[in-house]
């Protein structure tokens, strides 16, 4: 049996979000939904705009019947217009004559009107006489959809009625079953209509309503939200799996999920990130000068990384850093050669970076073993400076960043940037980087204390997303995407924003979420050329930009430094959003499901 489609109607920025997170297809906006509905709002369609889902207006200049004069025409126009303007799918109309039938020129004006936008009638049809003649009319103009509870007060009053117009109807309309549709009915509606969509409001009432505001009009003891456990109930009932962010709700009710952001270990734990640079940057002078001095005397004829997960993205960083600034080819090692295949290396006079936040993983160990064995100088980027990596090291590059309790890895990761970029200096001679390091730990209190809320919305429903960086800014993408995954239950895929044109852009469409990485050099104009041409598509892009230039709606502000550093900055704000996001879908970011501190891999 093919899926039936939710459609949740909403009026609040609460209302929307609830159902968005608790799984709704299709978003019905309005505002004052006691009275029956109105148009909404301008600032809850700037919101909407954000939504990955499509959206729909209704357009309902007043309470009250729906027979229309010239000047609730024209704001019936103007409507119309708002809508088109927020980026919305499309519009939800209805119209009377005096004499009690459709006013199929209204209708049609406003049809034509919204050209471009899909179209929908509203449930003014249930006050026909005969219901079923709308499904002709609508057909005739144009109109995709019709709400309706088959000229009853309730849907399941009207079942007769609504099943003739889903015959009348087959496959020209979409009808769709409203009003005092539940989860407790939704299945025995469906099944005895025939219809493939329904319409319901899911709400809950709201139990804080002050006396005082409601004896002087401003509440309601009637007022209403959204209730996201009802939408995902109503999705069970058809048969469909509730959302992750729904299903973990029980253990959020009992306490053992956190309420507050920033009450999270992985909060705190990025919120000391600028106190490590600080650290790194003081205390490994003398080993990074030695480690430098030691590389310029003696040139590797190329450089490997040995790393997994985070430590791994970082490396993907230093690979930039080090071809860039030296010239030298950096490659990433597979562990699994060694630690597996145990094949023999040929790798006299390189340079093996091993990065790790442990120092245990047993795959990194034989990796590192291997290289060393075949004459490679290794040089260990470790949190733990008593670890079985750090003794099999030749030299050890500290990342200074003390205990690390969250399970995902956040302070760590920036070390090893900063511990690169550090090295790579150094070895280059570009003391224009060194003295921007030093004054990177400031840059990054800024950093973490942007507003990146923008992202929010897009993301809290979202299922899966892209992640875009190039250059610099490519280990940070490829960083954001596991951070996605394994904080916030969200499926994320990184790609170069020159190697997303190759396939992968096919995907991506109206509503899909991109979220991009742009530094303020050459490689930040690719990132900035696939953002527009994204966003040109209907994307949900979300673009941080370090050079500023970004114009569209939902920029995530960005700090302009070296271009070498600024993917350290995007990536503190982004650990924010990250932990942010979380906790709003109701995910422990410390403690994500299947997932432990140290893995221990071979």
């Amino acid at each position: 049996m093919a899926e039936v489609l939710i459609e949740i109607c909403v009026d609040s920025p609460e209302g929307l979000i609830a159902a968005m997170k608790g799984g709704a297809d299709r978003i019905q906006l309005a505002s004052s939904l006691a009275l029956g509905g109105l148009s909404p709002s301008a600032g809850l369609l700037a919101l909407a705009q954000e939504c990955p889902l499509p959206v729909r207006a209704l357009i309902r200049p007043r309470e009250g019947g729906f027979i229309y004069d010239a000047r609730e025409r024209v704001a019936m126009f103007r409507d119309i217009d708002a809508a088109r303007a927020a980026g919305l799918e499309g519009v939800v109309i209805g119209a009377l004559s005096p004499a009690g039938g459709l006013d199929l020129t209204l209708l049609e004006a406003l049809v034509a009107h919204a050209a471009g936008l899909e179209v929908g009638l509203h449930r003014a049809v249930d006050l026909l006489p005969d219901p079923a003649v709308a499904v002709t009319a609508a057909a005739d103009l144009g109109i995709a959809t019709i709400a309706t509870a088959g000229g009853a007060r309730v849907a399941k009053e009207g079942v007769a009625t609504i099943k003739a117009m889903q015959w009348l109807a087959g496959e020209r309309v979409e009808i769709i079953a409203a009003s005092g549709i539940h989860p407790g009915n939704v299945a025995s509606l469906v099944a005895a209509t025939g219809v493939r969509a329904v319409h319901a409001s899911c709400s809950r009432p709201i139990r804080n309503a002050s006396p005082r505001a409601i004896e002087f009009g401003f509440d309601s003891e009637l007022a209403r939200v959204t209730d996201e456990a009802e939408v995902a109930a109503m999705r069970t009932a058809l048969g469909r799996p509730a959302p992750a962010s729904v299903t973990s709700a029980p253990a959020a009710a009992e306490g053992a999920l956190p309420r507050d952001p920033a009450a999270t270990l992985m909060h705190a734990e990025a919120a000391e990130a600028p106190d490590v640079v600080a650290r790194l940057v003081g205390r490994t002078q003398a080993v990074i000068a030695r480690i430098a001095a030691r590389l310029r005397d003696r040139p590797p004829p190329f450089i490997v990384t040995c790393a997994r997960g985070s430590s791994d993205h970082a490396a993907t960083y230093g690979k930039y850093l080090f071809e860039t600034m030296t010239g030298i080819p950096v490659s990433s090692a597979a562990p699994s050669v060694s630690s597996i295949f145990g094949a023999p290396l040929r790798a006299r006079g390189a340079l093996c970076l091993a990065i790790s936040q442990s120092g245990q993983s047993p795959d990194l160990l034989a990796s590192v073993a291997a290289y060393k064995s075949a004459g490679a100088f290794v040089v260990a980027l470790v949190n733990d400076e008593g670890s079985p990596l750090a003794h099999a090291a030749d030299e050890v590059l500290p990342l200074c960043a003390g205990p690390e309790r969250s399970v995902a890895a956040t302070k760590s990761c920036i070390a090893a940037l900063a511990a690169q970029a550090s090295l790579a200096a150094a070895w280059s001679g570009d003391d224009g980087l060194q003295a921007r390091l030093a004054a990177l730990p400031e840059a990054m209190t800024r950093a973490f204390a942007l507003d990146w809320h923008a992202a929010h919305l897009p993301l809290l429903g979202a299922r899966n997303l892209f992640v875009l960086g190039r250059g610099y800014g490519f280990g940070i993408a490829q960083e954001a995407a596991l951070k996605f995954k394994e904080t916030c239950g969200l499926h994320a895929e990184a790609f170069s924003a020159a190697e997303v044109r190759h396939g992968p852009m096919a995907i991506v469409g109206r509503g899909f979420p991109v979220l991009a990485f742009a530094t303020s050099d050459v490689s930040g104009d690719g990132v900035r050329s696939a953002a527009v041409q994204f966003a040109e598509r209907g994307a949900q892009v979300m673009l941080a930009d370090a050079a500023g230039e970004w114009a569209a709606g939902g920029n995530l502000p960005a700090i302009a430094a070296a271009p070498a550093l600024e993917p350290i900055l995007m990536l503190q704000s982004f650990y924010r959003l990250a932990n942010d996001l979380a906790v709003a879908r109701g995910i422990d970011p410390d403690a994500p499901p299947h997932l432990k501190k140290v893995t221990e891999t071979r």
